[in-house]
């Protein structure tokens, strides 16, 4: 019987088959066995963080609003099915609120879940407001959430004035970012694996090192086995089994 295998992480849920973070694909990844899931996080106008990638809800929604300019009950009107990928059997979604998000991890309390925190929410409301509007939604499941970011000053924020795990997100592969990591000692370092070149050494830390993305199974075996501790995939439920099955043989 193959395993699950607890080195991949959801990314955005499983928006290969399911409008990516909506609360039905992270259902979805965590009731498969999921030990990692990941989430983007706006602000809405009147200080909702919501799950949502993008500054706008165009692509998720069929409809442009700027998250940041945009009240959560405008938002939360909007069918959010991803139509031009879906087209409309996922169009009863809606963009769900952290807090709900948070609710949802909860009941699976070995999971763990990397928030991202966007860069449009830390330049419309100010990197502590926005963190402490983050750290306020995620209570539910506080104490299983990194709050990760490419904005290196909110991770350093996040870092003085709470206890929660961290990861920064590189901009680029560079001797900047390297020291950048050493002055900031992140719990993760997340990489686009196509920064990369085969054989890359990774630098040394007290961090773990998480690739993302990967969908194909060669690819994951290559990045798990050249230094990688976690690899974000789109594909999670299919990956991790086959994955699973290969290692078991």
């Amino acid at each position: 019987m193959p395993t699950f295998d607890p080195r991949l992480v959801a990314h955005r849920g499983q928006p290969l088959q399911i409008p990516e973070n909506s609360l039905t694909g992270f259902e979805a990844a965590l009731e498969a066995g999921a030990q990692w899931v990941e989430t983007d996080v706006q602000i809405t106008a009147d200080r909702v963080p919501v799950l949502c990638h993008d500054s706008s809800t165009l692509r998720l929604t069929g409809v442009d609003y700027q998250v940041v300019d945009t009240t959560f009950d405008v938002i939360s009107r909007l069918s959010a099915g991803y139509p031009k990928r879906f087209a409309d059997a996922f169009s009863q979604l809606r963009i769900a609120p952290l807090s709900t998000f948070a609710q949802l991890v909860a009941q699976w309390p070995s999971a763990h879940a990397f928030v991202e925190i966007k860069l449009e929410a830390i330049e419309a409301f100010g990197e502590q407001e926005t963190v402490r509007l983050v750290v306020d939604a995620l209570k539910a499941a506080i104490g299983q959430c990194i709050i990760i970011s490419f904005d290196y000053s909110t991770l350093r924020y996040v870092r003085s004035e709470t206890s929660l795990p961290i990861g920064f997100i590189l901009t680029e592969w560079s001797d900047a970012e390297q020291q950048r990591c050493l002055d900031l000692r992140p719990d993760y370092i997340f990489v686009n694996h196509l920064r990369l070149e085969e054989g890359t050494p990774l630098w040394q830390g007290n961090w773990k090192w998480v690739a993302y993305t990967a969908n194909e199974l060669p690819l994951i075996r290559r990045l798990l086995t050249s230094g990688f501790d976690l690899v974000e995939t789109d594909d999670i439920r299919r990956v991790a089994v086959q994955l699973g099955a290969t290692d078991s043989r």
